[in-house]
């Protein structure tokens, strides 16, 4: 039987034992360290996984809210165009406190005169008109009465018309006060004014129900023939 050697020597076999012993010990530092750093490294692995992770939840979320601003804009918006359709289609009685703003806007200019047309057989229409010639006479203009016109389609809102073209396409300041009354109270659709030369000079008709209409039958006939923007 072969024997190594210095086994035959009790020194020798201690010091080859304790060798071996401190040999184990390091594979067992080398291993503990080893398995150290796998879990290190799986550490670090997993907390980027889930840096990752919350990055995409953030962005998610952020588009998500991004996603229901856009939405809820939306909303608001049609429900502003609703409100408006609906307030233009609702029946164009003068409030009180309408009647007032109106007053006070067009007192400043008394004497000033205004010829009111309404839809032939447009009961709504027609009181509209009343209403208003009854705020004009109240803030002391000249009005000629309600004229009343058949169109072909029934408009909605008012319309203005004056007779030419004021120099440098100025309004004058009785009808400068009249459109912006109307449009503070979202009468008027637009701050515009239709030329109608065959009109009076320093005349203002208003034609109830607004959009602008080519009339099929009127009583006091026009076509307005350019228009008049007021700043």
């Amino acid at each position: 039987m072969a024997i190594l050697p210095g086994w035959n020597s009790p020194a020798a076999a201690g010091s080859i034992a304790h060798s071996l012993h401190i040999a184990a010990m390091i594979v067992l530092a080398v291993l503990a360290v080893a398995e150290g750093m796998a879990l290190v490294k799986a550490d670090r692995k997993y907390a980027l996984i889930g840096a990752a992770e919350r990055d995409v939840t953030a962005t998610y979320d952020e588009e998500r809210r991004e996603a229901e601003g856009r939405h809820h804009n939306d909303i608001a918006e049609l429900q502003r165009r609703l409100e408006e359709t609906q307030r233009q289609q609702a029946s164009r009685r003068l409030t009180f406190s309408d009647q007032q703003t109106l007053v006070a806007a067009l007192s400043p200019f008394p004497e000033q005169h205004l010829d009111i047309t309404s839809v032939l057989g447009d009961p709504e229409a027609q009181q509209f008109a009343k209403d208003f010639a009854s705020v004009t006479l109240q803030a002391g203009w000249n009005a000629t009465g309600v004229n009343e016109t058949a169109f072909t389609t029934n408009p909605i809102g008012v319309e203005l018309f004056y007779g030419e073209p004021p120099p440098d396409n100025v309004p004058p300041p009785a009808l400068a006060a009249l459109v912006d009354a109307l449009m503070d109270l979202h009468i008027l659709p637009a701050r515009s004014v239709s030329i109608f030369e065959e009109l009076a000079p320093d005349l203002i008709r208003l034609v109830g129900g607004g959009q602008a209409c080519e009339p099929l039958v009127a009583l006091v006939p026009f076509a307005p023939s350019a228009a008049l923007r007021v700043t």
